[in-house]
């Protein structure tokens, strides 16, 4: 990693997008309630919330999916039984104590999730999209879960 700018550092790679070191959320970073709700990625904007980030690897998800399900709760339902959605599921769950839960959702699924195919896991595997942002042995997912670690996209 190369630190191009003060106190953000990004990988030198032709990723686009990195984890960047910002400030730090406090009780902001953790949504109130119980429930932590899936909002569907389809934008690059700056990920800082526990939510954004869990909303972003959760789209990564279905996106490997959406095209294979007969509709929305067949869709939801491989998700549910995909290993990576688990172990993102019990770490929210073990360290935030929320709980993971989808949205309702009526328009067209294959509408629903775009991610620059750039960012998409062609082994769909997790760790691979966040090996992406980070460049050391490191516990990946909890590096960026971490308050004050924003996900930075871009354009090469």
């Amino acid at each position: 990693m190369k630190k191009i700018r003060n106190n953000v550092f990004e990988t030198n790679s032709s990723s686009t997008h990195a984890l960047t070191i910002g400030k730090a959320l406090g009780k902001d970073y953790v949504p109130y309630g119980k429930n932590l709700k899936i909002n569907w990625f389809n934008e690059e904007n700056t990920l800082t919330t526990l939510q954004e980030k869990v909303s972003y690897l959760v789209s990564h998800i279905a996106s490997w999916y959406v095209y294979n399900a007969e509709d929305y709760e067949d869709l939801i339902e491989q998700v549910k039984d995909n290993w990576d959605f688990k172990r993102i599921e019990r770490y929210v769950k073990e360290n935030f104590d929320k709980d993971i839960v989808f949205p309702r959702y009526d328009g067209d699924i294959e509408d629903m999730i775009e991610i620059n195919h750039q960012l998409i896991s062609w082994n769909h595997s997790i760790d691979e999209v966040i090996e992406d942002m980070l460049t050391e042995e490191r516990d990946y997912l909890g590096e960026v879960l971490q308050d004050g670690k924003d996900i930075q996209f871009g354009r090469d």
